[in-house]
């Protein structure tokens, strides 16, 4: 058939090649497992090498035309329909199931009419199928967007996070990457950015939600602007969405990593001094008791909260007086169980109850406890707002407080006992966790101020 459609002639060449292509293909398609040797030409070798090339059998036969005949010729008498069929492969193992098709191939009036309509639906037929058409669910399978598609910023960030989860993140950074996302995503929204290319969104526009965060967005809660903390981690969040983006080819550049921190004090978990901790154990005492136990396993192992819900009855081995956690910077840390700790621990009878029971739970006893891990925390965060609420501490009070109350404790009984910062510092790292003195250090620096003793000693001038 010709490029004007006319039957006869000799197919155009530029209709040649996509036609020899096809049916390569299928000749390719209706092969079985081989085992092919190529004899290697350059270099040494010691025989021919074995390839096996193993080539998945179709799911489908070649649509074919059935036209009815008597006495050899094609008739079109009534009762004697023309259609195109094919065999498809629904089980497995055999082209078990047959489809037929008449598409109006009938109300042609002459054997050329049906001949022709046949075969250009044969053709459209062998067509659909190649491509992955499914005759059982008349349906294409999805095929995965270019990407060099146009992508909005919804559809960008939705995809870097969708990477973020699928990698080595952690529960609680993927959680805050969500978070941060959706805040920024919800403010698109109302500033009509959420369908535009992420190609085309600008450091401006980023300048300017940045600029709400900092200047025009309240806490719902409290009413009072976000604190430097939580602007900066906003910032740390979508730039590691953006980097994603970045490494994927999505966008040329994170932009966002350039963008200075905000300069501000954070003020949330602020130290406990020694009579804030008489207060609050006596609050506790009176409408909690449960959340002394809790407390004390951030005082005195200084473990975080999130670490607390970890723990598990056979996380404790109370021969060696010793217990393992999974910590933020650690996969599992194994911990001294000290003598402060050891009375709480024999007051909660852990030896009574399963190994896979976790140690704290809404029961306030061990239990069976299966639900997110940030559910947890957040249980007992709320718990411990009731009581710090009633005691009238503010928003820069919370659970956390209570390994920077411990760790200052430390930081100044070392001080009066003579030692010097750094020394300090280096005796408290295996205790808090931290990796580095830079760590440490900035963690310190929110809560001491420090006086230099007293050094007299180095004067040579008697004024």
């Amino acid at each position: 058939m010709t490029s004007n459609g006319r039957a006869g002639s000799i197919p155009a060449p530029s209709t040649l090649k996509p036609l020899i292509t096809q049916g390569f293909s299928c000749f390719l398609s209706s092969l079985k497992p081989m085992k092919i040797e190529v004899i290697l030409t350059k270099g040494p070798t010691e025989g021919p090498s074995s390839y096996k090339v193993i080539v998945k059998e179709r799911l489908y036969s070649d649509p074919k035309l059935f036209i009815p005949k008597e006495n050899g010729k094609p008739v079109i008498t009534p009762g004697r329909p023309w259609y195109v069929y094919l065999y498809w492969r629904s089980e497995g193992k055999q082209l078990d199931k047959k489809f037929k098709y008449k598409k109006g191939i009938n109300k042609q009036k002459t054997v050329k009419g049906r001949k022709e309509l046949g075969k250009a639906l044969v053709k459209a037929y062998q067509e659909a199928l190649d491509r992955g058409w499914n005759p059982e669910t008349k349906s294409v399978p999805k095929k995965r967007s270019s990407r060099s598609d146009f992508m909005t910023v919804e559809k960008a960030l939705k995809y870097a996070m969708q990477i973020k989860k699928s990698g080595s993140k952690k529960l609680p950074t993927l959680t805050g990457y969500e978070f941060h996302m959706n805040r920024f995503l919800d403010w698109c929204k109302s500033q009509g950015y959420l369908g535009l290319d992420i190609k085309a969104f600008t450091v401006d526009q980023f300048y300017e939600f940045h600029d709400w965060l900092r200047f025009d967005y309240l806490v719902e809660s409290s009413k009072e602007p976000l604190t430097g903390t939580s602007i900066n981690n906003h910032k740390r969040s979508l730039s590691a969405l953006f980097t994603t983006l970045k490494n994927e080819r999505l966008i040329p550049v994170n932009f966002i990593r350039d963008i200075p921190m905000v300069d501000q004090e954070p003020v949330n978990n602020k130290a406990f001094t020694s009579e804030d901790l008489v207060r609050l154990k006596a609050e506790m005492l009176k409408n909690d008791p449960a959340l002394i136990p809790f407390f004390s396993f951030i005082l005195y192992p200084l473990l975080r909260p999130m670490e607390i819900c970890r723990l598990k009855i056979n996380s404790f081995d109370t021969e060696k007086w010793l217990f393992s956690v999974q910590t933020k910077t650690e996969v599992l840390s194994h911990k001294r169980i000290i003598d402060k700790m050891k009375p709480i621990l024999k007051a909660m009878e852990i030896e009574k109850y399963p190994g896979s029971f976790y140690l704290f739970t809404n029961k306030n006893q061990p239990a069976d406890w299966d639900v997110p891990l940030k559910s947890k925390v957040d249980h007992w965060g709320k718990r411990f707002k009731k009581i710090k609420d009633a005691l009238g501490y503010g928003r820069e009070y919370g659970l956390y407080s209570g390994r920077h109350t411990a760790i200052m404790d430390l930081y100044n009984a070392k001080l009066g006992d003579g030692m010097g910062e750094m020394e300090i510092m280096l005796s408290l790292m295996p205790h808090t966790g931290h990796k580095s003195v830079a760590g440490i250090k900035n963690y310190l620096r929110k809560h001491k101020q420090s006086i230099p003793a007293d050094h007299s000693h180095i004067y040579t001038i008697d004024f």
